[in-house]
């Protein structure tokens, strides 16, 4: 094919320039003077944050990580003392195990009205004790009219519970009492509707109590507060305030003749054992309350707040129907325990105390005792 071996030789070496020269072609050299390339912005998938994505599925809690104080005179065997582990219990669990509530029960942070005022101060978060004993803090005087006696109409625990119940959760005492109180005092209720019953009298073999004027003369323990006292002082009574820890003691020693309290609470606290009688005088029936600090409350989530409230009326519903049971039964276990039990007219009691309100027609507010005894009834 080639003439010579110098034409050949031209011939390969044309070739192989060219075979060079393609090849630059197709992957050029980067000017050294040229400016350096852009580096690709990253994908959405070579993103660095792996782990703070997983962690978006999951939404941070609106429970707070908190520890509530929450004290009350409850001892085992006592309906509501139950109900206060129960709405601990439920507190905890719904947030996830981010609120935790102390309960303090037995009376550990003194009387009520100590732990009233740990509350409203902010010593403590939240406490249960009964409406009349928060009646004697600013805007709270309404509430008082609860204790007065036979202010709601009915024969049985079966009766009244259900009544004194549906006023507890209103608008009325909610809404209307209710807010007034918390903006005035600091203290505010997250729930009012737990049963707590009848109240009826004990006293020793010093006198049993049948009739209205057996009540004349005789020393019997109340609560701490005018409003808790007016059945009594309305009977004649020497009405002696004390704390339910001090009360044993005082009736075996004879420091009072008797005493007042819901027959689950007589039978828990072994009063039946320095006690004679029992009269079913029925003459207050009691709802207690949960309370909590204003400025407390006031800084929690909303979710929190829903969470507390909610969990108070179910533990709530569950010692009411604890509570009816109880006392219903303890009345035949005090009766067992060697203890006279008399039931009385409860229509003379009724009206031997039908005026007690009076006094403190100004610290209920004109008209509210006549427009809470309607909406119970």
């Amino acid at each position: 094919m080639f003439k010579s071996l110098s034409a050949f030789i031209s011939a390969v070496v044309c070739l192989t320039l060219l075979a060079l020269l393609v090849a630059c072609s197709s992957t050029p050299a980067a000017s050294p003077t040229a400016a350096p390339a852009k580096p690709a912005e990253p994908t959405k998938a070579a993103a660095p944050a792996a782990a703070p994505a997983a962690a978006a599925t999951k939404p941070a809690s609106s429970f707070p990580n908190v520890t509530i104080k929450f004290a009350h005179t409850g001892v085992p065997g006592i309906a509501f003392n139950d109900g206060v582990d129960r709405f601990a219990a439920l507190v905890k669990e719904r947030s996830g195990g981010a609120m935790t509530v102390q309960v303090f029960p037995g009376s550990q942070l003194g009387s009520e009205r100590d732990f009233v005022e740990q509350v409203k101060t902010g010593v403590i978060q939240m406490a249960l004790t009964g409406p009349i004993n928060i009646a004697i803090y600013d805007g709270w005087g309404a509430v008082g009219a609860l204790g007065m006696p036979y202010i709601i109409k009915g024969d049985t625990e079966a009766q009244l519970a259900p009544k004194l119940m549906k006023l507890a959760r209103s608008p009325l005492l909610v809404q209307e009492i209710g807010e007034k109180g918390a903006k005035a005092s600091g203290i505010r209720t997250v729930d009012m509707g737990w049963w707590f019953g009848e109240r009826h009298m004990t006293t020793s073999a010093k006198k049993q109590v049948l009739k209205p004027e057996d009540v004349k003369g005789l020393k019997i323990r109340t609560m701490d507060t005018p409003v808790a006292q007016a059945a009594m002082v309305a009977l004649g009574a020497s009405a002696t305030p004390m704390a339910v820890a001090e009360l044993y003691s005082a009736l075996q020693m004879g420091v009072v003749d008797g005493q007042e309290n819901p027959t689950n609470i007589i039978w828990s606290r072994k009063f039946q054992e320095v006690q004679k009688y029992l009269s079913l005088t029925g003459h207050m029936a009691m709802n207690l309350v949960i309370i909590i600090n204003d400025q407390f409350y006031q800084g929690l989530t909303p979710e929190a707040r829903q969470l507390i409230e909610k969990a108070a009326m179910d533990a709530g519903d569950y010692q009411s129907d604890l509570a009816l049971k109880a006392n219903a039964k303890n009345v035949e276990d005090i009766r067992s325990a060697g203890v006279t039990v008399a039931t009385v007219n409860r229509a003379d009691f009724a009206e031997a105390t039908k005026d007690a309100w009076k006094p403190f027609e100004a610290t209920f507010g004109a008209g509210m005792y006549e427009k809470i005894r309607d909406a119970a009834n």
